[in-house]
């Protein structure tokens, strides 16, 4: 599951303000929370050269900027005023707050609200368990429907277990059928040899961190591929699963390619992302943006496949000492990426 690039990349114009003068922008925009959970964020521009080249820079309702030209040069210095945009243009609205500040995700959390918020925030971890738990039920049965050559008129389901006593007069038990054989890839994985994960080209990654991002996300393949964990400091790591749950392949990003790709997407201006920069380890947010960047390239790499292993990506994580030592000697089944303006390093791994 993932959510269309322009509704995380763009921020939508939502009020006008006029304060003693000076005039405010707020604009919303989703800010991812949690794995495939955004919450709405208001964030605002002020000075009136700002907003007005902000809104004609968009480009998405030219209608917008005219009139908010307009209303600042009949607007009196003294007055306050709130315009809110509908339908392509500014109408007269209340001063105050707005009201998703009210929501129970921007309460603190001393508030009443905090434990709702938690409940919810428990209910849909247990639903995403729940979830995946069938999901990978389902694929075990196609695999070995699949795999068993049976007629596909019958769904090869194993008998509900009956507690009811035999009687003298029963029909004997027959013997169990042999299990079918386990999928070859996975006697292939354990033998020790290489998965069947096959890598999506550069062309291919970029045209997915266009689509999720825009043109600033792009890529260049670097060569050697030179993957020392020790050498490239803090960095992130999404496993890549096959149907069974085991370990095939990854995708690691480096702090610059972290703070890089994940403030691309949550559309940060660059001098917060500098700001990034200048932290230890970048906040939350941008890692959770980083993560949906990585869901993004599991799907890349799934379109890639073919007829090929299918994967799922786990949720992005800190790449621990020791945790990714297969990938050191993985070069020959790896990727390695560099971001243009050399903004980062991202590594692609077939274990």
């Amino acid at each position: 599951m993932s959510i269309a690039g322009d509704l995380l990349t763009s921020a939508t114009p939502a009020r006008l303000l006029c304060r003693r003068g000076t005039w405010v922008l707020e604009l919303v925009k989703l800010v991812p929370v949690d794995r495939n959970v955004f919450q709405p964020r208001v964030q605002r521009l002020e000075g009136a050269e700002a907003v007005l080249q902000h809104l004609k820079r968009s480009g998405d309702n030219p209608a917008l900027a005219a009139a908010a030209g307009q209303l600042m040069r009949a607007a009196r210095a003294d007055e306050d005023r709130a315009f809110d945009a509908v339908d392509g243009d500014w109408v007269p609205g209340e001063l105050g707050p707005r009201p998703e500040t009210n929501r129970p995700s921007a309460l603190s959390p001393g508030s009443n609200h905090a434990g709702e918020v938690a409940e919810l925030r428990a209910e849909l971890l247990v639903l995403r368990a729940s979830h995946e738990r069938l999901r990978e039920r389902v694929q075990r049965l196609e695999a070995q429907w699949a795999s068993g050559g049976r007629n596909r008129d019958v769904l090869s389901i194993p008998p509900t277990p009956s507690f009811v006593m035999p009687k003298a007069s029963d029909t004997p038990p027959q013997p169990l059928a042999a299990a079918p054989p386990a999928p070859a890839v996975n006697a292939t994985r354990m033998s020790g040899e290489p998965s069947q994960l096959r890598l999506p080209s550069v062309a291919a990654i970029n045209e997915s961190l266009h689509a999720l991002i825009g043109d600033q996300a792009s890529v260049r393949e670097k060569r050697p591929v030179m993957f020392s964990p020790s050498a490239l400091g803090p960095c992130w790591v999404s496993r890549l699963i096959d149907d069974e749950g085991h370990d095939v392949g990854a995708i690691v990003a480096d702090r610059a390619a972290a703070i890089a790709l994940g403030g691309a997407l949550m559309s940060l201006p660059e001098h917060e992302i500098e700001a990034q920069r200048a932290l230890a380890m970048p906040s939350d947010d941008i890692v959770g943006a980083m993560s949906e960047v990585a869901n993004n390239l599991c799907e890349t790499i799934n379109q890639q496949a073919g007829g090929g292993l299918q994967v799922r990506v786990k949720p992005i994580e800190p790449l621990l000492p020791g945790s990714l030592d297969w990938a050191a000697k993985a070069a020959d089944r790896g990727l390695s990426c560099e971001l243009q303006d050399s903004a980062g390093l991202l590594f692609l791994f077939a274990r």
